[in-house]
C-alpha cells in the first residue's frame, strides 16, 4: 500500500510555532533556551512509577544545575577526557550528561549502577568493564556521594556527585562545548552480533540528527516528547535529552523498569499533553496490547498523540495492525506510527516515516527475496510483509550495495545499506582498522559519492521507502540462497499458539549439512501441548524454507538479548550447543543430534 495522505493531516487546528534557531551545539541550545522567551517553561519532568511527577526543570534551574556540575567535572581532567554518565534516575541524567559537555568532556552513557551484590555477577558488569578498558575515563558521575564505588572496582575514577542545586553562576563553557567539531560522547553499541563499540559521536553529528528528526516529525515548542526509553541508549538519549532541546519541545520521562511494570503509564503520561512526539521499539506496542485490557482502553485518549516512531528493531506490520485496532477505541490513529531506521553508527536516525501518512506495507515473494529481489508475492502462502521504514531524513543519502562487488543496486534489489549523513559518526574509539572499514566505505562505479556508514543491514528500496529485511551477520544460506532469521522465527511463532507473541531465535545448522534451528520462548508448561508445538512450528519452517529444520522451546526470558532488547542470535546458538539453555521440547526432522548436546530425534 502507497503512503496516501491521511484526512486527519488535513486538518487546520495545529499551526506552525516558531522554532528556535537552528544551534550548532547542545549547550548552545541550552544557552539559547534558558535566555529566551520559554526560560521558565519545564524543559524535563520525571514520573515515578505509579506515574506522578517526581520532579521538574525549567531551562534556568537546568543550566543552574549543570554549571554547578559542570565546576565539580573541571577539577578532574581536561578537556576531551572521558566521564562515564550512568543512566541516573529523574532529571539527573540529564543534568549530568549536559554538564560533561559544558565542562568540555567526553560523556560515556551506560546502564545505570547496579547494587554491590550484583556487580560482579552480571553481564553488564562485563560490559563495562569493557567500555573502562576502552576508553580509560577519569571520572564517573553518580546521584550522590554514597553511591561511589570503593575498592579494585572504583580504583582509578572520581566519582562526583551530581549537583542537586544550581550553582557557579558565572561559570561559562569550555570551548568544547561551544565547538561543533569537538566530540560530544562515545555511544557504545549495544552489541547484538559482537562486543561493544564506541562510536565517536560529534557535536555536529548529535545536532545534525536530531535537527533533521525535528524538521522531519514538526517538533516544536509546543511539543511534548514522552519517553521510557533507557537514557544510555541511542535512541533513549537522543528522543528523551537531545531532541526536545534542539527543537524547543519539553519532555516528560520515566524509568523503563516503569514501562514494563505497567505499560498504561507511558499511555497516561502521553494522554496528559496536548501535543505528542514518542518513540518506542516494536515491542513496546505489542506489550501494550498484551496487557493493557479492552475496558481500560476505553477510559484512555490517545487523540493528542501525532508522531509514533517504532523503531530500534525489525517493524512488524502485525504490531502496527494489532496496537491500532486495540487502541482505535482510545482515538489512537493507525497514519500516526512513523516508522524508522536508525543505529548509532549514523548517531541515530536515517530514515523515518512522514507523521500523518498512512505506513506502506508490502507483501514480497520470500523466495525471490532470498534471490535479492524484491517482487510482489502472488499468494499469502509465499509472502513475507515488510513495513516500509520511510524516506531518508533531510540531507541523508542512502545506497543499497553488493556487499561482495561494492556496486550500487537498483529499486527493488536486495543489498546492504550504506548511509552518507551529516549524522554518520566518526568512527569507533581506539579501533583505527574496524573504523575504516566500517566508516570509510566508497561504493564502486558511477553512483561513488561517500564515505558511507556499512550498516551490516539488508534491505531494499522501494517506491523512495527504505524496508530492512534482516542482519548481513545474521542470513541462513539455504543451497546458495539467503533466507532471513526473523522471516523464520516470525513462521514458528505464529504456528501455535504456545508461540505467539513469544521471542525466538533463528541460526544455521552448519555442523551436518545445511539446516535451520528455532528456539522460542513460551509460558507453556503442558508436556503434550509444548510437543505439538514444536511439531507444528517445525513444520511450518520446513514448509517455508527447504533445508532441515530443528525446533526447540525454552521458558521465557532464556533467549540472550542485548541491553537494548535485541535478540542474541549467536549467543543463543551457542547456549543451546553447549547444553546451557534449559529446553522445554524440540522437535527435529533431522534424525541425527544437529544443534546440541541434548538434541535428540523428534519428540513428537
Amino acid at each position: 500500500m502507497d503512503r496516501t495522505l491521511a484526512p486527519s493531516a488535513l486538518s487546520p487546528t495545529r499551526l506552525p510555532r516558531p522554532q528556535l534557531p537552528y544551534p550548532t551545539t547542545l549547550v548552545e541550545a541550552l544557552l539559547l533556551r534558558s535566555s529566551g522567551p520559554d526560560a521558565a517553561r519545564p524543559v524535563f519532568t520525571a514520573l515515578d512509577a505509579e506515574g506522578r511527577r517526581l520532579e521538574r526543570l525549567n531551562a534556568v534551574e537546568l543550566l543552574g544545575r549543570v554549571r554547578a556540575t559542570a565546576a565539580a567535572l573541571g577539577a578532574v581532567g581536561s578537556a576531551g577526557d572521558r566521564v562515564v554518565v550512568p543512566a541516573l534516575p529523574g532529571t539527573d541524567f540529564a543534568v549530568a550528561f549536559l554538564a560533561c559537555l559544558y565542562a568540555g568532556r567526553i560523556a560515556v552513557p551506560v546502564p545505570p549502577p547496579r547494587p554491590a551484590t550484583r556487580r560482579r555477577t552480571t553481564d553488564g558488569a562485563d560490559r563495562l568493564g569493557a567500555i573502562r578498558r576502552n576508553c580509560a575515563p577519569v571520572a564517573s558521575l553518580v546521584a550522590s556521594a554514597a553511591d561511589a564505588v570503593g575498592g579494585e572496582e572504583g580504583a582509578g575514577l572520581a566519582w562526583i556527585p551530581v549537583a542537586r542545586a544550581p550553582g557557579h553562576p558565572d561559570l561559562l563553557p569550555d570551548p568544547a562545548a561551544l565547538d561543533p567539531r569537538a566530540v560530544a560522547l562515545l555511544q557504545y553499541t549495544s552489541g547484538s552480533t559482537s562486543r561493544p563499540r564506541g562510536v565517536v559521536v560529534g557535536q555536529d553529528n548529535l545536532m545534525a540528527n536530531q535537527l533533521a528528526v525535528r524538521d522531519r516529525c514538526d517538533v516544536d515548542s509546543g511539543t511534548t516528547v514522552v519517553s521510557w526509553l533507557p537514557f544510555f541508549h541511542d535512541m533513549g538519549l537522543c528522543t528523551g535529552v537531545v531532541l526536545p532541546l534542539v527543537s524547543g519541545a519539553a519532555a516528560v520521562t520515566m524509568e523503563p523498569a516503569t514501562f514494563v511494570r505497567d505499560p498504561l503509564v507511558w499511555l497516561r503520561a502521553i494522554e496528559a499533553e496536548e501535543d505528542v512526539f514518542a518513540a518506542a521499539p516494536d515491542f513496546a506496542y505489542e506489550l501494550c496490547v498484551r496487557r493493557i485490557g479492552s475496558a481500560v482502553r476505553r477510559r484512555v485518549d490517545l487523540s493528542t498523540w501525532r508522531v509514533a516512531v517504532n523503531g530500534s528493531e525489525p517493524v512488524r506490520a502485525g504490531t502496527l495492525r494489532a496496537f491500532a485496532d486495540a487502541f482505535r477505541p482510545s482515538f489512537f490513529r493507525p497514519e500516526v506510527f512513523s516508522p524508522g531506521y536508525g543505529l548509532a553508527e549514523c548517531t541515530l536516525g536515517v530514515t523515518l516515516g512522514r507523521p500523518l501518512y498512512e505506513a506502506p506495507v508490502r507483501r514480497y515473494d520470500r523466495d525471490a527475496l532470498a534471490r535479492g529481489a524484491a517482487v510482489p508475492a502472488v499468494s499469502p502462502d509465499t509472502a513475507v510483509e515488510l513495513v516500509g521504514c520511510g524516506p531518508p531524513l533531510p540531507g541523508v543519502r542512502i545506497e543499497v550495495v553488493d556487499p561482495a562487488t561494492r556496486r550500487a543496486l537498483p529499486d527493488g534489489a536486495v543489498g546492504e545499506i550504506w548511509v552518507d549523513a551529516p549524522g554518520n559518526g566518526r568512527g569507533y574509539w581506539g579501533r583505527d582498522a574496524e573504523s575504516a572499514r566500517t566508516f570509510g566505505a566508497r561504493p564502486t562505479g558511477p553512483s561513488g559519492g561517500g564515505p558511507y556508514v556499512r550498516t551490516g543491514d539488508l534491505g531494499c528500496l522501494d517506491g523512495g521507502e527504505l524496508f530492512v529485511t534482516g542482519r548481513l551477520k545474521d542470513v541462513l544460506v539455504v543451497h546458495g540462497e539467503n533466507y532471513f532469521p526473523q522471516d523464520v522465527e516470525a513462521v514458528a511463532g505464529a504456528a501455535h499458539e504456545a508461540f505467539a507473541h513469544q521471542r525466538a531465535a533463528a541460526w544455521p545448522l552448519e555442523e551436518e549439512g545445511p539446516g535451520v534451528a528455532v528456539v522460542v520462548e513460551t509460558a507453556e508448561r503442558d508436556p503434550e501441548v509444548l510437543a505439538r508445538a514444536v511439531r507444528a512450528a517445525g513444520l511450518a519452517v520446513a514448509r517455508a524454507l527447504p533445508a532441515p529444520v530443528s525446533v526447540f522451546a525454552v521458558a521465557r526470558h532464556q533467549v540472550p538479548r542485548t541491553t537494548s532488547g535485541k535478540t542474541r542470535r549467536r549467543d543463543c546458538a551457542d547456549d543451546v550447543r553447549a547444553g546451557r539453555l534449559p529446553l522445554l521440547a524440540q522437535w527435529s526432522s533431522r534424525p541425527a543430534r544437529s544443534a546440541g548436546p541434548s538434541e535428540r530425534s523428534p519428540s513428537a
